[in-house]
């Protein structure tokens, strides 16, 4: 039995951070729970390690538009360019609870603070309003790149 720290399929540098992006079968520790939360979406959605260059690191979710096939992309290219990212937003695993029927939900929401990924987001269908008793946006509060089923 070997003891093999997880390898990314994929490393994006930046000038003040790199990102990692995992598959769900092959994710570090620290990305244990986005993993298990991805485990029933679409495979757009990776594991992914934002490491800050000033130290410390964040678990999000790399989230590639519907249209962009990106696990070819990642397992086929050995050194990616900002090119290749273009239209990938990064997400964290959040419960919202519709302002209308208080319906709870864990969905895959969008960051929009952070450099470069957060101008992304108009690449992406978003799902504004809640799926269980219609209300939109304005009334529900509930935006989120996908829906997770129930752990």
């Amino acid at each position: 039995m070997t003891d093999r720290a997880p390898q990314p399929i994929w490393r994006f540098m930046l000038p003040w951070a790199e990102l990692d992006v995992f598959t769900r079968d092959d994710a570090p520790e620290a990305l244990q729970p986005t993993a298990a939360a991805l485990a029933r979406v679409e495979d757009r959605f990776c594991p992914a390690l934002l490491r800050l260059h000033r130290g410390g690191e964040c678990a999000f979710v790399a989230v590639w538009p519907t249209n962009r096939p990106q696990l070819q992309l990642l397992t086929t290219k050995a050194e990616p360019t900002t090119q290749d990212m273009q239209d990938v937003v990064l997400a964290e695993i959040h419960s919202l609870t519709c302002r209308a029927c208080e319906e709870r939900f864990r969905v895959v929401y969008p960051d929009l603070g952070i450099p470069f990924f957060g101008s992304h987001l108009a690449a992406h269908r978003l799902i504004n309003e809640c799926p269980v008793c219609g209300n939109d946006f304005t009334t529900s509060r509930i935006q989120a790149l996908a829906l997770l089923p129930p752990p």
